[in-house]
């Protein structure tokens, strides 16, 4: 029987639990989102509390900067559930796959898979398996993950052909033609989107559940679960099924799945044992400038990289470069630096040959394509527009008349998406996502005291086909793409200051922005409050 119901609850009698018992400390609140730093707050006390075991397995299968190919191979947990690195079959690496920037293990779903040791995954007993896939081909069944058996895989994770769904099976025994427990998802697999997939069995229970994007679609009940100590766990196929597409951030359990374990934990949680710590679902940052090492821009100097420029503080490197007259000011919001646009350069000086000069002014993003002490910087998108992403900065504006674009990322003679003030009905803050078309979805709620900081953050939500708009921590809008819209990847740069349109660069900004990141994924509302309330202190 199956069920769309789930009751998922801590796993009991763990072996490791003990060994993570805490002591009673003062930990600092320092809430990790997917990557990013962030300031802690006031250290709090924490009574004696058991901390929710970790993974026993990680396999990242990206290469990004600072993870190598080998790296994105290993076990990232070797001390918890002993080193299971994966070994690799005619596997290669996508560039740009999940994110621009990195690369993604791809499966060409005929021959390529991964291996790791049979200990990796006990299928007999309690576990969770989760991982983010990206299916290209949907013409016959395919596999992601299994765990073989002698005659029949005792696990099988992929897509359903016949039923146009995501499928989990486990049999009864390993042997051929044995009867088993299969759970479907709800929805319908979207190909070339990202999607978070999680298989939960509970073996005291019995029952299998299948997760997707955190959320219980279908319960198998009255498991009689088997496993084969010899089989080895394998990503990218199944017994004769092959995977086409991507597979990411795998992460096995040895216990059952919680909702927190996909949002995130607070330290206030019972079972987080004091710490904060990044969910499943939690996006990777791949952009922050904050601008506290920006150097102002007195002219467009490509000789000299460190004139122009706001350095990123992620992995990627990849730097906002101003152009002429662009400023950087000391504003006092949090005691740091902020990017100054006011149409004039910002020369004082009457003798100089820029005093009262009429500038255009904004910030593009740069890559470093060569040498990182001998750099050469070139336009270059940072995110996937055709993926969910997480756009976050802080804004004042100095004039409210006329349209003002804070950042937005450009394609050829438009901009993919544009975060943005608008005079209409009394002003208006305005979130936009363009068809291919160039027709556009807008998310808008109005828009008040613009002199003073705001937090502006937009959320392109692909699998839903949503776009929201918060402000300072609050969700204030959520709209529906047009029904015409589909995912594209703009391949220009992200512009802060300015959008791009088919007459040209237009609705430039006339204030001050701080704070400026860009996740790959969706923030939660939650994520969205807390990242509101550590850039407001």
């Amino acid at each position: 029987m199956i069920k769309n119901t789930l009751s998922i609850r801590p796993a009991r009698g763990s072996a490791r639990k003990a060994a993570l018992r805490l002591t009673v400390a003062f930990v600092a609140v320092s809430l990790p989102l997917a990557g990013a730093t962030t300031a802690s707050a006031k250290p709090r006390p924490v009574t004696v509390l058991d901390r929710h075991p970790g993974p026993t397995a990680i396999w990242g299968l990206e290469a990004f900067p600072g993870i190598s190919q080998a790296a994105g191979l290993s076990d990232q947990q070797p001390a918890v559930g002993g080193d299971t690195p994966l070994v690799g079959s005619d596997i290669s690496w996508q560039d740009d796959a999940r994110m621009v920037g990195g690369q993604a293990v791809a499966f060409n779903g005929t021959s390529s898979y991964l291996s790791a040791s049979p200990s990796a995954l006990n299928t007999a007993g309690t576990f969770s398996l989760a991982a983010w896939v990206r299916l290209t081909d949907t013409s016959v069944s395919r596999v992601f993950a299994s765990k073989a058996g002698a005659g029949r895989a005792s696990l099988s994770v992929g897509y359903d052909r016949r039923s146009n769904r995501w499928q989990v099976q486990m049999p009864s025994t390993t042997g051929k033609g044995a009867r088993g427990s299969v759970a479907r998802s709800n929805s319908a697999p979207q190909i070339g989107l990202w999607t978070h997939l999680a298989v939960v069995h509970d073996a005291t229970a019995r029952t299998v559940t299948l997760l997707v994007n955190g959320i219980a679609e279908a319960t198998a009940t009255s498991v009689a679960a088997v496993n084969d100590p010899s089989g080895p766990v394998r990503l990218g196929r199944g017994d004769d099924t092959w995977w086409q597409g991507n597979v990411t951030a795998v992460q096995v359990y040895d216990r059952v799945l919680v909702g927190q374990d996909f949002t995130g934990w607070l330290a206030s949680d019972p079972a987080s044992g004091g710490f904060n710590e990044s969910g499943l679902l939690d996006p990777r940052r791949v952009g922050d400038w904050n601008f506290d090492g920006a150097v102002v821009c007195y002219e467009d100097n490509s000789l000299d990289p460190t004139l122009c420029s706001a350095p990123d503080s992620t992995a990627f490197g990849r730097q906002l470069t101003l152009s002429r007259g662009a400023d950087v000011v000391f504003d006092g919001r949090r005691g740091s630096s902020t990017l100054a646009l006011d149409h004039t350069h910002w020369i004082d000086d009457p003798s100089d040959p820029h005093y009262g000069e009429e500038t255009w002014e904004y910030a593009r993003s740069q890559t470093n394509v060569a040498h990182e002490g001998n750099p050469v910087w070139e336009d270059g998108p940072v995110l996937r527009s055709d993926q969910s992403f997480t756009v976050s900065t802080w804004v004042r504006l100095d004039t409210a008349e006329g349209a003002q674009t804070v950042v937005s990322q450009e394609d050829a003679d438009r901009s993919a998406f544009r975060l943005a003030y608008e005079p209409d009905n009394g002003g208006q803050w305005r979130f936009d996502v363009a068809d291919v078309a160039d027709a556009t979805t807008s998310a808008t709620t109005p828009a008040t005291a613009v002199d003073g900081w705001h937090q502006l953050v937009a959320i392109l939500d692909v699998g839903r086909r949503q776009a929201r708009l918060y402000v300072d921590g609050a969700l204030a809008t959520t709209v529906g793409l047009r029904e015409a819209w589909q995912p594209w990847q703009a391949t220009g740069s992200l512009l802060v200051g300015r959008s791009t349109t088919p007459e040209g660069p237009a609705e430039w900004l006339n204030g001050q922005v701080d704070d400026v990141t860009v996740y790959q994924g969706m923030l939660s509302d939650a994520r969205v409050q807390y990242l509101f309330m550590d850039q407001q202190i």
